[in-house]
């Protein structure tokens, strides 16, 4: 695989099934965990459906990044929107511009579809992401999300 400094052309294009062991193993050097469990109800939901809105970016043929999003239902405002669930570039390849087309596809893609929203949960300690969005002009919505941590 090239390394970031020698990247020249990034390809943006829309995920496939085949992507997976990619996605995962990226990841996997992102998390440092194994959850591919976890992934698997999402990928049956995200890959492909009335709205394909999830992307790969690729160099070289190699996946370097990812966004994972669906359109869902907003009930404050009886319209849709698309919600990112995960976003992810390898380590290697940061701060290239890749996280920012992907979001940038994304935001095509649903504008297309007449989709006026996206939408996305920040962990609050992610400062680097929050930077991100920040920079693509996302603001802090009015919905608060809160847990329950079950025994």
């Amino acid at each position: 695989m090239i390394m970031a400094a020698q990247i020249k052309d990034v390809l943006i294009r829309q995920m496939k099934e085949t992507d997976i062991d990619s996605i995962l193993d990226i990841d996997k050097k992102i998390s440092g965990l194994e959850r591919a469990f976890t992934y698997e109800n999402l990928f049956d939901s995200l890959i492909g459906g009335e709205i394909a809105c999830s992307f790969v970016a690729e160099v070289e043929d190699h996946v370097v990044g990812f966004i994972l999003a669906s359109v869902t239902y907003v009930p404050e405002e009886v319209t849709g929107a698309c919600m990112i669930q995960i976003l992810g570039v390898h380590p290697g390849y940061r701060r290239q511009g890749i996280a920012s087309r992907l979001i940038g596809a994304l935001a095509d893609i649903c504008s297309s579809k007449g989709i006026r929203e996206i939408r996305v949960m920040v962990d609050q300690h992610d400062t680097n992401l929050q930077g991100l969005l920040d920079t693509l002009d996302f603001r802090r919505g009015s919905i608060v999300n809160y847990s329950l941590a079950l025994p």
